[in-house]
This record gives structure tokens, C-alpha cells and sequence, in this order.
């Protein structure tokens, strides 16, 4: 709503964090430490792939490359619903191989101009590709989604990563049908931005 950007909540949450294992008496000094540990790596990680795929992606545009993927994604046959069919099965593609901040650094600069281009409302158009990206926390080998069940798994329930896998390919058709659902009744994403512009 306006209140607070991502990162202001997300700062607020680590002091709410905190406060909570402060009167749990559960806060020290070496989980303090390796509270911090973490958020370095997992930091540190999120810059390199930041840095890395925008590295890549200036390379890529000032080479020319950018206009010859527009080029073939815009021949793509069966007009502008043809293209977008191709850009969203790229973007699921790409998920089985690529983090999805990879994604979006790399992919976005591409696939903006393009749909706008082709007419599509520019939020939809966003969201569609944000809920498209849900696939590639799931889809294997690059599915953050299943190491976090394997780790966070008991052992002696002896579940494998093949389970893992079995039991999120279900889930993966379900964000696929919410794609059809996003496509047939784009009011779902619409309606309510729409509501808030017009009341202001």
C-alpha cells in the first residue's frame, strides 16, 4: 500500500526477529554470528548474480543481440498471442537451467520493449512473466524450491530428492493453469491496481 519499500519491511522484520529471540531467551552471540554469516552469503550471492548477468546482458545488447532475439521472437508465427506463447515458454525454459534473478536480469531488458511493442498492458505483461518465473523454483535441476524440502526433510522419513521432485511437478501444472487463468481474465491482475489509481 505505499507504507514501507520491501527493504524498510524487510529491516523491520529483522528487528522484530531479533526482539522475539530476545525475550524467548533464545538470542546469543553465536547465533548472532551466524545469523550474519548467512545474510553475508546469501547477499554476497545475490550481487554476484546481479553483477554477472548484467555484465552479460550489456555485452549482449551492445553486440547486437538483443535486436536479433527480438528479430526471431517477433517472427515467431501466429501473431501477437504466437509471440507472447514464445516468450513465456522461454522464460520456462530458462528456469530449469537459470536462478530466476539470472532471469530477470538477463531476460527483461530483452522482452520489455517487445511487449510493449506487441500491445500488451505493460503491469499484465510483468506479472505475467513474475508468475511464469514460480516454475523455475520448482523445475530441476536449478529448483531452489526442492533442496530447501531435502534439507528441511527428517531423515528418517528416508525421502529422497526423487520424491521431491514426484511431488512438485503437480504444482508446476497448477501455476501453468493460473497462467491460462491470467490470460483469459486479465482483470485478476487489473482489477485491483485499476481500483487504486482511480482512487487517487
Amino acid at each position: 500500500m505505499g507504507v514501507a519499500t520491501p527493504t524498510e519491511a524487510a529491516g523491520v522484520g529483522a528487528v522484530a526477529a531479533t526482539l522475539l529471540a530476545v525475550a524467548n531467551r533464545r538470542f546469543n552471540l553465536s547465533m548472532l554470528k551466524e545469523t550474519a554469516r548467512q545474510t553475508l552469503i546469501i547477499s554476497a550471492m545475490v550481487l554476484a548474480i546481479g553483477a554477472t548477468a548484467y555484465a552479460f546482458v550489456g555485452i549482449f545488447i551492445r553486440a547486437g543481440g538483443a535486436e536479433a532475439v527480438t528479430q526471431i521472437i517477433m517472427g515467431a508465427p501466429g501473431g501477437r498471442w504466437g509471440i507472447f506463447a514464445a516468450i513465456m515458454f522461454v522464460v520456462f525454459l530458462l528456469g530449469y537451467f537459470i536462478d530466476w534473478l539470472g532471469i530477470l536480469f538477463i531476460i527483461v531488458p530483452i522482452i520489455t520493449p517487445i511487449g510493449a511493442a506487441l500491445g500488451f498492458d505493460e503491469l499484465w505483461f510483468a506479472m505475467m512473466i513474475c508468475v511464469n518465473l514460480q516454475t523455475s523454483f520448482l523445475t530441476p535441476p536449478f529448483a531452489y524450491a526442492i533442496f530447501y524440502l531435502r534439507g528441511a526433510a527428517d531423515p528418517s522419513l528416508g525421502v529422497t530428492t526423487g520424491h521431491i521432485i514426484r511431488g512438485v511437478i503437480p504444482y508446476v501444472l497448477i501455476i501453468v493453469v493460473g497462467l491460462g487463468l491470467l490470460i483469459a481474465f486479465p482483470q485478476i491482475i487489473l482489477w485491483l491496481p485499476g481500483q487504486m489509481i482511480t482512487g487517487f
